[in-house]
């Protein structure tokens, strides 16, 4: 099983980058900011099949989602929750910044995996891994209003 868990966490994983609407990635104090998980093309992604040898025996490992944190980069974070989030007005991952300036907002993703040796059953590998996704800045402005005569 060691050997197993040291193959498992030296899987190649997806790291998925979050995206916001607003979009432009330029948000405003007080205003809801919806953010969504976009899987990286590389990767192993959950429900594919990472394929390797171990002492000579065919292993595969299939990662499975155990959840996302979002970290809002304000201090705040959300999760661990297996929600993709997703855009206005179904989207149910916001964040409302209460001052303005850039954030560095990411997606840390928790794995789990299956394991197969041989082509045989499929069976848990007891443990985790998080993995940080990359960083998308985030520019947080203040609006002012202006009452004009004409």
């Amino acid at each position: 099983m060691a050997d197993l868990k040291a193959q498992f966490m030296r899987t190649p994983w997806a790291k998925p980058r979050v995206t916001s609407q607003p979009a432009g990635n330029t948000t405003l104090v007080n205003l809801p900011t919806f953010y969504a998980v976009r899987w990286a093309a590389q990767g192993f992604e959950p429900g594919e099949v990472d394929r390797s040898v171990l002492r000579g025996i065919p292993v595969q490992i299939r990662p499975k989602l155990i959840g996302f944190t979002y970290v809002f980069g304000d201090g705040s974070t959300l999760g661990p929750t297996s929600s993709r989030g997703g855009v206005y007005p179904d989207g149910d991952i916001t964040h409302v910044y209460r001052s303005p300036g850039a954030r560095s907002v990411r997606v840390d993703t928790t794995f789990g995996a299956d394991f197969s040796l041989d082509g045989r059953s499929w069976d848990e590998i007891p443990s985790t891994v998080t993995v940080p996704g990359p960083t998308t800045t985030v520019t947080v402005r203040e609006a002012r209003s202006v009452l004009v005569n004409h």
